[in-house]
């Protein structure tokens, strides 16, 4: 049995899984004591519609008892719609590593390569040192030097700012959740270690099982390191 107390935020997303069940496998994933990932369960679902998503937030939410103080999910439509049926008092943040991926494809991989576009959009999203108005006058500037007021994509993204530029809500805890690209890239990387799309169900669930086991014994060993070794 391990000390560890998970914090009250959350992280779920949807990994293809089985391409020949059709099925996808959605994670959730919190922040422990010593701040690494933790994971609070897993579904395998045969849609990602918002009704089969409310349904998966409904059983977490019995499990659990207590809806999390922030969800932190991709830009997938379905799951906002059951986040806000079902975990009514959460805030719903999204993860600035999935936004953030999608840059060069859709502004352009030879801007990002042979301008310094990349590192001016950078300095504004990567930071919660500025306020809403600092990153809306940088946002602005930055889309007028490179003259992309016509891309629909970055017009998108700055409508839904709220959601997941940190100047918005830097007064709120959010255990690196969002603002670190390792943790997304982290999980992925765990979670693709099992999730094989030629694999069968029983392998996929011997393997999911053997990677939890080694996440709570790592869990269990900074338990015991944070209690009795001395900072140095």
């Amino acid at each position: 049995m391990t000390d560890t107390i998970v914090d009250d935020r959350a992280v779920f997303t949807g990994i293809e899984a089985f391409y020949s069940y059709s099925m996808v496998f959605v994670p959730f994933t919190g922040i422990d004591n010593p701040n690494n990932n933790v994971s609070f369960g897993a579904a395998l679902l045969a849609s990602e519609t918002a009704r089969t998503y409310k349904w998966l937030l409904t059983c977490f939410l019995k499990a659990f008892g207590k809806q999390p103080d922030v969800v932190v999910t991709d830009q997938d439509p379905a799951m906002k719609n059951a986040i806000q049926e079902v975990f009514t008092g959460s805030r719903h943040r999204l993860c600035m590593w999935h936004v953030m991926h999608k840059l060069s494809t859709k502004v352009g991989v030879t801007l990002c390569n042979t301008t310094n576009f990349k590192q001016c959009i950078c300095d504004i999203v990567w930071t919660d040192s500025l306020s809403p108005a600092e990153f809306e006058v940088g946002w602005h500037s930055v889309i007028q030097d490179f003259d992309l007021s016509d891309n629909n994509w970055l017009a998108d993204i700055y409508d839904m700012r709220e959601s997941w530029i940190p100047a918005y809500y830097r007064d709120e805890l959010m255990s690196g959740l969002m603002r670190t690209t390792s943790r997304s890239k982290s999980e992925n990387h765990f979670f693709g270690q099992v999730c094989n799309v030629r694999s069968t169900l029983l392998e996929f669930l011997t393997h999911f099982e053997t990677a939890i086991e080694s996440q709570c014994h790592n869990q269990r060993k900074n338990d015991h390191d944070t209690r009795y070794t001395r900072p140095q």
